[in-house]
């Protein structure tokens, strides 16, 4: 028998895109209870919070670039929406979306 395409059974899953109120931002302290500080694209630093939906499913770390909602009524706050792997960084930066100096500026 033989073996199956692993390449054609993986579907290419939808990237999710920053939309208003939204931005992408890189982790920079863990300051434990939940709470990060990051770095957003729009050079302001937030203080996020992981929602209890994604608590124990998001594991991050520091460098990590992750896409946040900020809060209408507090706009220096943020809650983690996703966390972009490795490729997912990279389909971003293929299409324009972030710009691969950005992300290294922001990590480094």
């Amino acid at each position: 028998m033989p073996k199956k395409d692993r390449a054609q059974e993986a579907p290419s899953r939808d990237v999710p895109k920053p939309e208003e109120g939204q931005t992408i931002c890189v982790v920079k302290k863990m300051l434990g209870g939940d709470h990060l500080i990051v770095l957003c694209m729009d050079g302001k630093e937030r203080l996020a919070r992981i929602p209890g939906k994604i608590r124990k499913k998001m594991w991050m770390r520091e460098g990590d670039v992750v896409l946040v909602g900020i809060w209408d009524f507090q706009p220096n706050r943020c809650d983690i929406l996703y966390k972009y792997g490795n490729d997912e960084i990279k389909r971003l930066v293929n299409e324009n979306i972030i710009s691969r100096e950005v992300i290294d500026q922001l990590r480094g």
